[in-house]
């Protein structure tokens, strides 16, 4: 199998806006912290989160897990 570089699937940046409460421990009942911060630079797959338009603001909504790396 040949891809051509244009092919790959290129990584995008973003800075985190806003995070929820974290995910929800169905065992306890308790909230796993995230492990972002609003102000975070991160780096995430371009087919990653789902579009909105928010204030006609175009924003991304994510999971965490949709996150590759945080950058300093």
């Amino acid at each position: 199998i040949f891809l051509p570089e244009s092919a790959k699937d290129q990584q995008k940046t973003g800075v985190i806006l806003a995070v929820g409460d974290g995910a929800l421990n169905r065992d306890t009942g308790d909230r796993i912290p995230l492990s972002v911060t609003n102000g975070d630079r991160v780096i995430f797959s371009s087919y990653a989160g789902n579009e909105v338009k928010v204030d006609g603001e175009e924003l991304l909504i994510m999971s965490e897990s949709d996150i590759l790396a945080i950058i300093d």
